[in-house]
Parts: structure tokens; C-alpha cells; sequence
């Protein structure tokens, strides 16, 4: 159906549909399963997601090395105490991608987005404003759709892989990902549209 921005666009424009439901309707043409199973396992996708980002903020995990651990709980406390002069937004996003990280890096069940290296940046992108935006279940699930076309795009046209593209091609395609998600989702917000199209 898709495999870069221009025809993932043009197809949007041409169904009159949402990046995440161009997703969604790929998925399902690849696959050949139901919406309802595409959606029960993105389900999944958020449930691992939120249990490792929740893992990292409330226990001490630590690296299998013990070099790393720890970080993401001490900011989330650093952001309750109230005394941060950065933006809580901002801080809440890198908490949960310091959370989600070490996670990983201790050997825990993470949700690689788009790889197990920079798999904290799209939850915590979304777990980060979830506080101001308080998005639904249904809209988390098409920020995960939206953020998954992204990397289907950029994976089709380039790297994502950290030993061949360096750094950047984890964690820049997962900023990236998280981006267009985020775009989305405040264009939904103001529209109301995830909930009609997961809803029928």
C-alpha cells in the first residue's frame, strides 16, 4: 500500500483516513488477520510499553553490568518534588525513556520501537504528555500505529539499525516516529477522530 511518506500521504488523502488507519489497513493486507487482532496486539504492544516505563519509574533496576540503572526513578522523583526548572512535559518524557531504557539494559520485556536501543523514546513521548493531553486507550493505540508507519517507512528506505546507521538511525527514526504520533494525536484530539474509526 505504502512504503514512503509521499504514497503513505497520498494514500491518507485519497481514503480521506488517518496515518494511523493507513497502518492499520496495511497491517492487515500484509498479514491477512482482522482489525480486531491488529488491535488486540498493538494492545499488547501498550501494555509491555506501560509496564516497563512504570517498572523503571518505580523500582531501582539496574543493568545486568551495574553500570547503568536508576536514573529514570530519581527524575521522576526530581519532577514530584516541583522544584524542576525545565518543562514538565519535557522531564516526564525523558524519565520514561530513562525508565523504559533500563528496563532493557537490565534484561527486562520491553517493546522495541523501532529497536531494543531506542525503545524508550515512543513511549516516552507518549507517556510524557499524558498528563496534559490524558489521551485514550484507543488514542494511545493509534499514536502506536501512527509511530509504526513511521518506522515501516523508515525502515523500507533506510536504517534503523544502530550497528550499520550509527546512533542516529535508532534513536533519530524513533524521535521521528514519535513526532508524526504526536502530531496525530493533537490533530485527533481536535477532531474526535481516533475514537470514531477504532470504535466501528
Amino acid at each position: 500500500m505504502f512504503r514512503n511518506v509521499s504514497e503513505l500521504l497520498e494514500l491518507t488523502e485519497e481514503k480521506g483516513i488517518s496515518i494511523s488507519e493507513a497502518m492499520i489497513l496495511q497491517e492487515m493486507e500484509v498479514t491477512g488477520r482482522s482489525r480486531e487482532e491488529i488491535l488486540e496486539k498493538m494492545r499488547v504492544n501498550l501494555n509491555t510499553m506501560e509496564a516497563a516505563a512504570k517498572r523503571g519509574i518505580e523500582e531501582d533496576v539496574v543493568s545486568v553490568s551495574g553500570l547503568t540503572g536508576g536514573d529514570g526513578k530519581k527524575l521522576a522523583a526530581y519532577i514530584k518534588r516541583g522544584t524542576m526548572i525545565g518543562g514538565e512535559t519535557t522531564l516526564l518524557a525523558v524519565a520514561n525513556a530513562m525508565a523504559t531504557n533500563e528496563v532493557n539494559a537490565a534484561m527486562g520485556i520491553i517493546c522495541a520501537t523501532p529497536t531494543a536501543g531506542s525503545a524508550g523514546v515512543v513511549p516516552g513521548v507518549m507517556f510524557g504528555v499524558e498528563s496534559k493531553l490524558k489521551p485514550t486507550e484507543y488514542q494511545k493505540l493509534a499514536f502506536l500505529f501512527t509511530s509504526g508507519a513511521f518506522g515501516f517507512v523508515v525502515a523500507n528506505n533506510a536504517s534503523i539499525s544502530g550497528a550499520a546507521g550509527g546512533c542516529q538511525a535508532e534513536v533519530g527514526s524513533a524521535t521521528g516516529m514519535a513526532a508524526g504520533a504526536l502530531v496525530e494525536m493533537l490533530v485527533a484530539r481536535h477532531d474526535n477522530l481516533h475514537t470514531q474509526w477504532l470504535l466501528r
